[in-house]
């Protein structure tokens, strides 16, 4: 454990170092710096080509959950209102919205929150952070509040309707939530490939220095 651990952390120097090197003297500020130091951290490539097909993989999951919260919505909402028993859903008491507005209100919702939430924390911006807490907060609510009303006994709205009413705005959250998710991961890394390829820089340490480094504490057989 202690070998690998010194491994990992002789990479992340290796890549900060790398960075800081190739920097000397260009119009990069460092907040950039840092921002692509902690990409490079948190998602871990292990070499250009390992950018390039976390890439392409990333933007196709958030193209399918995409088309997936798109079809749900269509199906589930636009088609089976009458079936689902959205009538009997009473309006929002925040903002008078009626289901089918929530049903794209709250994917919106989840969206935003994950692009503020993730630019935020690459940038360290706490005033993008306390916002998508907000809006998190908000979406909460507008997913809850059929409950809400069942308990308070607002409305025709039963057990039932409830649950599908709830349901259906939380799954198109999830969908929307992980799409923004894996899309954005997509675009800081491609931003990454894109400085890498301009710039022709190596970040990332070779195999054999990196096998080298890992058997460096290790004591040579005897005899």
């Amino acid at each position: 454990m202690v070998i690998g651990d010194d491994t990992f952390d002789d990479g992340i120097n290796t890549v900060s170092n790398s960075i800081s090197s190739s920097l000397e003297g260009d119009s990069m500020n460092q907040s950039s710096l840092e921002m692509m130091e902690s990409i490079i951290q948190r998602l871990q490539p292990q070499n250009r080509h390992d950018i390039r097909d976390m890439i392409f993989q990333r933007g196709r999951i958030s193209g399918a959950m995409l088309i997936m919260a798109i079809l749900l919505w269509w199906i589930s909402v636009e088609k089976g209102a009458e079936r689902l028993g959205d009538a009997a859903i009473p309006v929002s008491q925040l903002g008078s919205f009626e289901f089918s507005e929530l049903s794209i209100i709250v994917p919106v919702i989840a969206l935003l929150a994950t692009l503020v939430m993730s630019i935020g924390r690459e940038q360290g911006n706490a005033i993008l952070s306390n916002l998508a807490g907000i809006l998190m907060i908000l979406g909460a609510f507008y997913i809850l509040e059929p409950f809400g009303n069942l308990v308070l006994d607002v409305g025709d709205i039963d057990v039932q309707n409830a649950m599908f009413a709830s349901g259906r705005l939380l799954i198109l959250a999830i969908l929307l939530h992980f799409a923004t998710k894996f899309f954005f991961d997509a675009l800081l890394l491609q931003w990454v490939r894109t400085w890498l390829l301009s710039n022709d820089v190596d970040i990332f340490p070779s195999p054999n220095t990196t096998l080298y480094e890992g058997h460096a504490d290790e004591e040579s057989p005897l005899g």
